[in-house]
C-alpha cells in the first residue's frame, strides 16, 4: 500500500526529444523566481566520460539540444546528463540562488566560468554529507553572483542511480526563504497529521490488541519515513553523516512498506477465509520484498530494480484484491478502495508531474502525499467501521448464547427453570460457607391426567402454564421454582428450614386453591399435593437424596387425600434413611 509514488523515483520514463537551442534566460525587477527548464541545452553522456573540459569542444557542444518547455526527465538510466544555462541580468539584484529541488539527486556538479578554460567547480547531492550543501534545505541549491547587466552560461552535470529528473529554478534567496516556508509548513501538517493518527492508533492496538490495527500503524510510520526520505527531510534532520545508508533509504522504506501493506490488507480483508491462495501469494510477497531487503545492502543496484519490478505487481495485486471483496458484498471493502482510488489518483498525478507531463505547483506535486493522507484517514474510518461490527457480532453472539442460555435452562412450556438449572443451583447453595437452612417444595397437579383426558393436552398446557403463573405470584424473595417434568414443579427455598418452608407451601397451596383455573369459557378447579424436606447440611445431603424425601412427602399427601401439604420431618435414622412422611392437616 502507499507507494505508487515510488514509481515516480525509479519507474522508467521516455527521454524527452530535441529541440532548437534556446534563447537566454533573462533576469528582471520583475520577478523573484524562474522555471529555467526551456532555457536549458541538455547533452547525454551515456557512459559518463566527458568531463567539463569538454564542454568546449566544438563536436561536444554541437550535440546540445534544447529541452522542451517541461522539467527534464529521462527515468530511470544510467547515462549521465548534462545542461547548459545562459543567463542574463537585467536586475540590480546580484544574488541569486540556483535551485535542483529533487532530493534523490545522488550528485549534481555546477561549474561557473572563472577565466578562459577554467571554471569554478561546486558540488552537491546525497552522495555528500548534508553539512556540505550551500543552502541547508533538502534541496539542493548553489549561490550565483551575477552584476547588472551580465551575461553568464553554467554548465550543470547530474548523475544519479534513482529517476533521472532535474527541475531547475533561478529564485532571489529572499524569494526562496519564503517558499521554503511554505513548503516546511505543509510538510509540518502532513508528518503531524501522521505521528498524530499513529500514535492514537497505537494506543487503539494496545487497548484492543488488534493486529488491524499494529499494522495499519506501520503503514502510517512507513509512509512518513519513506516520504521524508524522498523529500531530503529525513537526510535534513535524521541522519545528515549517513551517505551510504540514506542512498538506499527510500528503496528500503518502499520495501517495508509494501510489507505492512500486504499484512494490513491480508488481515482487513481477510484473505485467509475468504481468498486462501491468494493470502498465500502475499505471504510470498511478503518474503519476497524481505530477501530484497537483504539484496539491497549487499548490491544497490540489484535491489533497486527488484523493488521497481514489485511495485506495480504488489499495488495492482492489493487493489485487485480490494475490488474482488467489494464485490462479494464485504461492506469494510469499501473504505479499503475508497482510500486506495484517492492514493492512486494522487500518486499519478505526481508521477506525471516528475515527468515534466503536468506543471510541477504545490497541488500536484504532492498530490500523492495527499492521497496518502487521505488514505491513512480513511482506512481509519475503515478500522473503526470494522470494529464496530466485530462489537456488534460479539454482542449478537453473546446475546445468542444468553439466549441459548437461558433457553436449556428454562423450561419451554412455563417458562419456569428446567431441572437442570434446578440442580445447578442446588449444588451452588450447597457450597456455601455460611450456615443457612436450604429447603425443597416437591408439588404435584392432583388428578392432571383426567384433566388431559377429558380435554386434551393443549387444554393440559394451559393449565400448566397457569400453574407456573401462580407458582411465580406466590414464590419468595429468594426463590427459585422449576418443572420437574409432567405436571411436578419443584421450588428452592434458600435460607428456610423447614417450618418456614411449610408455610411457604400453604401459602402456595391456598393460592391455587383460589385461583380462576380457565377452560375454554369456564374455569376449572384445580388443586395440588406438596412435599416438603429440609437440605441436611450436616450430612451434605446430595440432590436426589433431598428430592427422594421430598417425594416420598409429596406421596404421603397423595396417599392422605390429596390437597394438602406434608413434610418430611427429621428423626433419629441411621445414615441413608429417610425420615418419615407425617400428613399436615
Amino acid at each position: 500500500m502507499l507507494f505508487l509514488m515510488a514509481i515516480s523515483y525509479i519507474a522508467w520514463i521516455p527521454e524527452a526529444s530535441g529541440a532548437s537551442a534556446p534563447a537566454v534566460m533573462q533576469l528582471n525587477e520583475t520577478n523573484r523566481t524562474y522555471d529555467a527548464s526551456r532555457y536549458l541545452e541538455i547533452l547525454e553522456d551515456r557512459d559518463g566520460s566527458l568531463t567539463i573540459v569538454d564542454m568546449d569542444n566544438p563536436d561536444i557542444a554541437r550535440r546540445f539540444s534544447g529541452n522542451e518547455q517541461r522539467i527534464p526527465s529521462f527515468g530511470y538510466t544510467k547515462s549521465v546528463y548534462w545542461a547548459k544555462l545562459r543567463l542574463e541580468n537585467n536586475s540590480r539584484q546580484r544574488q541569486w540562488l540556483l535551485n535542483i529541488d529533487q532530493p534523490p539527486m545522488d550528485q549534481i556538479d555546477l561549474y561557473i566560468p572563472d577565466m578562459p578554460g577554467q571554471w569554478e567547480h561546486r558540488s552537491s547531492g546525497d552522495a555528500f554529507p548534508f553539512a556540505w550543501r550551500e543552502v541547508r534545505n533538502p534541496d539542493y541549491s548553489f549561490r550565483l553572483e551575477l552584476g547588472p547587466n551580465e551575461t553568464k552560461t553554467v554548465i550543470l552535470r547530474f548523475e544519479t542511480e534513482g529517476a533521472m529528473i532535474f527541475p531547475v529554478r533561478i529564485a532571489t534567496p529572499v524569494q526562496h526563504a519564503e517558499q521554503q516556508k511554505a513548503t516546511d509548513l505543509l510538510m509540518g501538517a502532513f508528518f503531524g497529521i501522521l505521528i498524530v493518527m499513529s500514535v492514537y492508533n497505537t494506543i487503539l492496538a494496545v487497548s484492543l490488541r488488534s493486529k488491524e490495527y499494529v499494522y495499519y500503524v506501520c503503514i502510517n510510520v512507513t509512509a512518513a519515513l519513506l516520504y521524508s526520505s524522498l523529500n531530503g527531510i529525513a537526510y535534513q534532520y535524521l541522519w545528515p553523516e549517513a551517505v551510504w545508508w540514506n542512498n538506499r533509504a527510500i528503496v528500503f522504506f518502499i520495501c517495508l512498506a509494501h510489507i505492512a501493506a500486504l499484512l494490513f490488507t491480508r488481515t482487513f480483508l481477510k484473505l485467509d477465509s475468504y481468498y486462501p491462495r491468494i493470502y498465500r501469494l502475499f505471504s510470498g510477497f511478503i518474503m519476497f520484498e524481505m530477501v530484497n531487503i537483504a539484496l539491497l545492502f549487499a548490491d544497490y543496484s540489484s535491489g533497486l530494480q527488484m523493488a521497481a519490478c514489485m511495485v506495480v505487481l504488489i499495488d495492482l495485486t492489493i487493489v485487485g484484491v480490494g475490488a474482488a471483496s467489494l464485490w462479494r458484498g464485504f461492506m469494510p471493502a469499501r473504505f479499503f478502495m475508497a482510500g486506495w482510488g484517492v492514493f492512486m489518483v494522487g500518486s499519478v498525478l505526481t508521477l506525471l508531474a516528475d515527468a515534466g507531463i503536468l506543471p510541477q505547483v504545490a497541488h500536484i506535486r504532492y498530490a500523492s502525499q495527499t492521497g496518502s493522507l487521505f488514505e491513512a484517514i480513511v482506512l481509519s474510518l475503515g478500522l473503526a467501521s470494522r470494529i464496530q461490527s466485530i462489537r456488534m457480532e460479539k454482542e449478537q453472539a453473546e446475546a445468542l448464547m444468553i439466549l441459548s442460555k437461558k433457553q436449556a435452562e428454562s423450561d419451554f412450556l412455563t417458562g419456569l427453570y428446567s431441572r437442570r438449572y434446578i440442580v445447578g443451583h442446588f449444588e451452588a447453595l450447597q457450597t456455601r460457607s455460611v450456615n443457612r437452612p436450604v429447603s425443597l417444595l416437591l408439588m404435584d397437579i392432583d388428578y392432571f391426567k383426567k384433566i388431559n383426558d377429558t380435554y386434551g393436552h393443549e387444554t393440559g398446557d394451559l393449565i400448566l402454564k397457569q400453574f407456573a403463573s401462580v407458582i411465580r405470584g406466590e414464590l419468595p424473595a429468594k426463590g427459585i421454582a422449576g418443572r420437574f417434568g409432567g405436571e411436578e414443579f419443584v421450588i428452592l427455598l434458600p435460607d428456610h428450614d423447614l417450618n418456614e418452608a411449610q408455610e411457604a407451601a400453604e401459602r402456595l397451596l391456598k393460592a391455587v386453591r383460589q385461583f380462576p383455573f380457565r377452560i375454554g369459557d369456564g374455569s376449572y378447579p384445580c388443586t395440588a399435593s406438596i412435599g416438603v424436606a429440609e437440605w441436611r447440611r450436616h450430612e451434605r445431603e446430595s440432590f436426589e437424596s433431598c428430592v427422594r424425601r421430598a417425594d416420598n412427602a409429596l406421596y404421603e399427601a397423595k396417599r392422605t387425600g390429596r390437597n394438602r401439604v406434608c413434610a418430611a420431618l427429621e428423626q433419629k435414622r441411621p445414615l441413608g434413611h429417610d425420615a418419615a412422611a407425617v400428613p399436615i392437616e
